[in-house]
């Protein structure tokens, strides 16, 4: 049974930023893409003289002989004094296959084995970074920049190890809003490899903070030159202020997003998503209709329209929405979940069996360790608790809420639960609290109602 209050937070898998830019420090992207013989060694040599063997020992690799592999690494390495160390080149491998404990130590060996080598150093470090343990990481890039500093055994090498040495350093001084120390180590990174889009993205990050915006979005144009993919430039900025606290000025700059990109769907998307969350519905629906006029198809495009729709509780809209990006993708996470929520909304015994399927077969996938793990649960809980089943709904929320994990639809979802029993006095509280803090969030319209019927019962 639920016996305290709650403790809530909103459900915030990366900060908007990160989402926006791709804030990514120096580590090699290897754990989700298909590592290579360039993966390995194109850092470091220009020719591909060696590519037939390094691609023979990632064969190895994935065939598990990893004795073979290490073999294979050791003779190109002896062959080719200016090759990354063996055990470098089998840290990246394991990351490939998401094996951390292996990769870490590779790299511990690599320090006793080739200790003038820098790399070794800027792995870990990007690996604690990861873990959030800053300090290490900043320990860990301060050695590699002092290892790289009499590092002269290959000129291409050196010169990554100083492009990761600052960008890890600037991520350091980014985790502890260092400002000026972040874009020293930008401003660097940018003199060596000055067509790199996400120092570009990065360092108007740092200007802004720095109360340089004009500075800042030259750097996101400079960003968008280099790489059209790259965020839209007024859309960036955007989003700074609107973490400001600055909406009007975010708005403004939205509107200016759009006038400069009216036929990109994905700055449309983007658009419709920030008004949402301002709950401009009106505003958002059009832009969201507009964006899926220029590409039909568009996954996220259905989802935020769903979304928009399940906000303005025009169940049967978004229902079609949902239904259509999770038969397009039917391992999309936030098509299925949203679906499951719109479908237990229904009155027909078929729908809400299918949420229920849906919802019970997202927990079954999305464990321990997913990012989607508390979400898919709140939304079974919420499932449990419309088909009655309201013990197991309790069980679910009791436990994600002691993990201090809890969503702001999961707070309406308890409050909703403890006004049932009768504990009104909690559950207005709870409402309170997560309608002060949270501008918008799917059951925002639901958790009005039900605050203002708790006040009207308290006469």
């Amino acid at each position: 049974m639920i016996t305290r209050v709650f403790r809530f937070r909103a459900f915030e898998p990366a900060t908007a930023l990160a989402i926006c830019l791709g804030l990514a420090i120096s580590i090699p992207a290897t754990a989700s893409a298909q590592v290579t013989a360039q993966t390995l060694i194109g850092k470091a040599v220009s020719d591909d003289a060696q590519s037939q063997e390094v691609t023979g020992a990632i064969n190895r690799f994935r065939d598990r002989d990893i004795d073979g592999c290490r073999a294979i690494l050791e003779r190109v390495k002896s062959n080719n004094p200016k090759l990354p160390p063996p055990g470098v080149m089998m840290a990246m491998l394991w990351l490939s296959v998401n094996q951390l404990g292996p990769a870490r130590a590779e790299l511990e060996d690599t320090v006793v084995k080739f200790p003038k080598d820098p790399e070794p150093y800027l792995m870990m470090g990007d690996l604690a970074f990861q873990d959030r343990r800053v300090t290490d990481a900043d320990m860990l890039f301060q050695r590699a920049t002092q290892l790289t500093s009499e590092y002269a055994d290959n000129a291409k090498r050196k010169r990554d190890f100083e492009i990761r040495g600052h960008a890890g350093g600037a991520a350091v001084a980014e985790a502890r809003k260092q400002w000026e120390a972040a874009q020293a180590h930008l401003k660097s990174w940018i003199d060596l490899d000055p067509d790199n889009a996400s120092a570009h993205q990065r360092m108007g990050i740092v200007l802004f903070q720095l109360s340089k915006p004009q500075e800042a979005l030259e750097q996101f144009r400079d960003a968008k030159k280099l790489d059209q993919k790259a965020v839209q430039p007024e859309l960036a900025m955007a989003r700074l202020y609107d973490d400001a606290k600055k909406r009007d000025t975010a708005k403004k700059l939205i509107e200016a997003a759009i006038k400069e990109a009216p036929k990109d769907p994905a700055v449309l998307l983007a658009a419709a998503q920030w008004y949402l969350g301002q709950n401009e519905l009106d505003r958002a629906k059009a832009i969201a209709e507009d964006a899926l006029k220029l590409d039909a198809k568009s996954l996220e495009g259905k989802v935020v329209r769903g979304a928009i729709a399940r906000v303005s509780r025009d169940y049967a809209a978004a229902e079609r929405f949902f239904y259509d990006a999770h038969v397009q993708s039917p391992g999309n996470f936030p098509a299925s979940n949203s679906l499951a929520l719109v479908l237990i909304e229904s009155d027909t015994k078929e729908s809400q069996q299918r949420a229920l399927e849906m919802a019970e077969a997202n927990v079954a996938m999305h464990r321990e360790n997913s990012p989607q793990q508390v979400n898919a649960l709140t939304t079974l809980a919420w499932v449990y608790y419309k088909l009655g089943r309201r013990e197991d709904a309790e069980k679910i929320l009791a436990q994600i809420t002691q993990n201090n994990a809890l969503t702001t639809d999961g707070a309406y979802y308890v409050a909703k639960l403890l006004s049932d029993r009768g504990e009104k006095d909690r559950a207005r509280k709870i409402l309170e609290d997560v309608l002060a803090n949270e501008p918008m969030f799917a059951t925002r319209p639901d958790a009005v109602d039900l605050l203002a019927k708790l006040k009207k019962d308290a006469g």
